[in-house]
């Protein structure tokens, strides 16, 4: 079984290394991961052989702290609080420390008699060391059991300092010291400068984790229930599925469910990166995590916890926060031993100066800063925090990581496989074309057809009524015929609706009407004596799918469609978003050989689908991604999930993971640059030049080496969202945003009329038209614009008021 639980008082990589070593050699525990940043780890283990009790107290035996994830209330800056303290205070007696230490170098007042000054110092240093005792202690037990970290390297430093100071003080009182210089500054120095750098590396780490945890905190712990017709304010922890809840303007959703009751602008931001709201009414389904905007629902709970699709995606995002990327072992083996190897050459470095100088004070300075320049927290944490920070950052655009793996992987893509339904298209059917083929009026037409298609339960009906508008005409005699259509009798004439098969035998139609609708499924509508229309109904194509595909093509990514759909169908849909690889007529277990196949070229390959039907390919591909869909499957089978369903975030994942690369790079160069550079120096090989590190000054930069990698990372978070969509065709300034009323639209037909009519207009960009309030909203690209676009909708029929 898997558990999860809370770490504290690791330091370094090495605290976590040595946690992981030690664990996996116990007899039961089959794998652990432990997280220095989210400060956690997961313990995979047979509870019959070994229980969490037992784990727990290994780890605690290691000088760590560990509880059941969950089970302690941890403040948020408790550790950060602590470290503050301890760095405060250590600064206070610091100060008077300095002074006797600088005094005769400056020219100070201070005591002549070295028994006397070197007694205080002693007293002050030793004080601070007691404050910072939890070096030495988790020191201590590192190194006792084997697993040597940071804080064994300071508390070695340090304590050898003041030893070494401490005889030199005992001899001053005999009458014959070995040295008149100690190191009681050092020893304190070393302590009080790492402690401010593990603060403020603390406080960055904690900003690196914000997202995740500012998602988790998105969900109100109350909710209203409708019991017996009643309000009954509740904790959200306590609904169970079935139970109806009331959200006001301003609540966020806590439950995944169906509207009841109620109408309300959604938004999603916080799950899609979408922030323009959502119409919401009776019968639509909601998530978890949106937020009412305006009006109000009465929801009926689907699911509830940790079953809903905000909680997976906030345990998706922690995950892969905790998670390791491969790039992370080979620093990770370095870690491992990189306290001994210090430490030995610390020893060595000691014993080559004694042997060269004979000054034993000049030894102790240099071996003392080797020991305290070295840095294992810039090895260990170059690649997790960049992270953490790149799945907050992900999470935030609606995109799901499922683990550091898939950063790592997903800016190598140079081949990606889209599917077409709900991938490139928006997986439902609308009407494209409607082609006269008689006398009839159209609003006669549009009101005989939306009757008999209200009474059908074809998929396509649903568009066909959507596209014709209501109807108060009484059907009679109705029949569906499977695999053909419907027909029925309006007003004592004969009517049929369907493919050609449902036609009466003397109707002819004409090849042209196919040839004209080619790609399209073609419905006819004819009466007993004649045919009066055609209409052509296909899947349309997202508005930012043909923008993200050549974005794609322009980063030397080859893109290929495959689908399950005819070839006509494929090409009408391939032909509009500029695909020109096209993989028609495929069965779902036809899509994974096609993976296979340009695996095998040596591509290195992006399934993009819905993860449903295309989970085999989404598996067999380097890199799974599943687009919109957030179910359970999709998340099961894919490596990334695009939750906003926009093909434009695909490019946002890329960035992302080129830009965290980018900076795990960066991290893992300068850790080791840092480390090559700074022991040598700190051993005195410039020392011929004049080029000497005291223990203080080594202990500073140690600390600025931590703080440089975990301030690096964080520009992941200042990434600005670059799509590589724009809603104009050059670089463009928007001067406001419009809001029209537009009155006289009855149908999604209608919405459609105006949509063209203001993408057709100059200077209009990102058109928005919302049916049921009737409005027009759009963006305003030069003065003349709003005029342009009032006299392009009054042009089709409607009546305009500007707001």
């Amino acid at each position: 079984m898997n558990t999860r639980l809370k770490v504290g008082g690791m330091t370094c990589s090495a605290c976590s290394q040595g946690i992981e070593r030690n664990l996996k050699k116990v007899e039961g525990i089959n794998g652990v991961s432990v997280s220095l940043i989210a400060k956690e780890m997961t313990v995979d283990y047979d509870d019959k052989l070994v229980n969490i009790e037992k784990i727990i107290s290994i780890v605690e035996r290691l000088g760590y702290t560990a509880s059941v994830y969950g089970t302690v209330n941890e403040k948020k800056f408790s550790d950060a609080n602590k470290l503050r303290n301890r760095f405060f205070i250590s600064l206070i007696i610091l100060v008077p420390l300095m002074y006797l230490c600088l005094g005769k170098t400056l020219n100070f007042p201070v005591f002549n008699d070295d028994r006397i000054n070197f007694s205080i110092q002693f007293i002050l240093a030793a004080v601070i060391l007691i404050i910072n005792r939890k070096f030495f202690i988790n020191g201590t037990r590192a190194l006792l059991n084997k697993s040597p970290n940071m804080d064994t390297l300071v508390s070695l430093g340090s304590i050898s300092a003041f030893i070494y100071s401490v005889v030199i003080t005992i001899m001053c009182f005999i009458g014959s010291p070995i040295s008149h210089h100690v190191f009681f500054d050092g020893a304190a120095m070393v302590v009080s400068l790492v402690t401010l750098g593990k603060w403020l590396e603390e406080l960055s780490k904690i900003k690196t984790g914000d997202a995740v945890e500012k998602l988790g905190k998105l969900l109100p712990k109350t909710a209203i229930k409708i019991e017996d017709g009643k309000e009954k304010v509740v904790l959200t922890s306590e609904l169970v599925v079935g139970d109806k809840i009331l959200l006001r303007a301003g609540d966020y959703i806590s439950v995944d469910g169906v509207v009841e009751q109620g109408s309300a602008g959604v938004d999603n931001s916080v799950i899609t990166g979408e922030s323009i709201p959502v119409e919401i009414t009776a019968n639509d389904s909601v998530k978890s995590g949106g937020i009412l905007k305006s009006g109000y629902l009465i929801v009926k709970a689907q699911k509830v916890g940790k079953d809903t699709l905000f909680s997976k995606i906030v345990e998706i995002v922690r995950a892969a926060g905790a998670s390791k990327a491969p790039v992370q072992k080979f620093a990770d083996k370095v870690a491992g031993i990189f306290v001994p190897v210090v430490t030995a050459i610390a020893i060595i470095t000691f014993a080559v100066w004694i042997i060269i100088s004979g000054d034993l004070a000049k030894a102790f300075n240099f071996g003392i800063s080797v020991l305290v320049v070295s840095c294992p927290c810039a090895l260990g944490l170059a690649t997790p925090v960049a992270v953490m920070a790149a799945t907050g950052r992900a999470a935030n655009a609606g995109i799901l990581y499922k683990d550091a793996a898939a950063i790592e992987s997903v800016c190598k893509i140079n081949c990606m496989l889209l599917d077409k339904t709900a991938t490139i298209t928006v997986g439902k059917p609308k009407v494209n074309e409607y082609i006269p083929l008689s006398s009839m009026e159209q609003r006669e037409v549009f009101a005989t057809v939306s009757a008999l298609e209200s009474l059908s339960s074809h998929p396509l009906a649903e568009c066909v009524k959507e596209y014709c508008g209501g109807s108060t005409y009484t059907v009679s005699d109705y029949q569906s015929v499977a695999g053909k259509g419907v027909e029925g009798e309006i007003y004592g004439i004969k009517y049929y609706l369907g493919n050609k098969d449902i036609l009466p035998d003397d109707i002819e139609i004409d090849d042209s009407i196919e040839q004209k609708l080619y790609g399209q499924t073609v419905i006819y509508f004819a009466s007993e004596f004649e045919l009066i229309c055609a209409f052509g109904v296909s899947d349309y194509v997202k508005e930012d799918s043909a923008a993200a595909i050549s974005a794609l093509k322009g980063a030397g990514i080859k893109t290929i469609m495959v689908t399950g759909d005819n070839k006509g169908a494929a090409n009408r849909i391939a032909e509009q978003v500029g695909i020109t690889d096209i993989e028609s007529d495929v069965l779902p277990h036809e899509k994974y050989e096609i993976v296979k196949k340009y695996v095998e070229q040596g591509y290195f390959t992006a399934m993009v689908g819905d993860g449903i039907n295309d989970s085999p390919a989404l598996k067999s591909a380097h890199v799974g991604i599943a687009i919109g869909t957030g179910t359970d499957v999709a998340i099961d089978s894919s490596d990334v999930v695009i939750v906003n369903g926009n093909l434009t975030a695909l490019n946002d994942a890329i960035s992302i993971s080129k830009k965290s690369m980018r900076i795990i790079k960066e991290n893992l160069f300068w850790a080791f640059f840092y480390n090559l550079l700074g022991i040598p120096v700190a051993a005195g090989v410039l020392a011929f030049v004049g080029v000497v590190l005291t223990p203080a000054i080594a202990s500073a930069m140690m600390c600025i080496s931590s703080l440089f990698v975990v301030t690096n990372a964080l520009r992941i978070a200042k990434r600005k969202k670059q799509s590589g969509v724009k809603s104009c065709d050059k670089e463009c300034t928007v001067i406001k945003s419009v809001t029209l009323n537009v009155d006289g639209m009855m149908c999604n037909h209608c919405v459609g009329k105006v949509m063209d009519a203001l993408k057709l207009t100059d200077g209009v960009s990102n058109p928005r038209v919302n049916l049921q309030q009737k409005t027009a909203t759009f963006d305003v690209l030069s003065n003349d614009a709003v005029e342009k676009a009032i006299s392009s909708i009054e042009s089709i029929g409607y009546n305009v008021v500007k707001k």
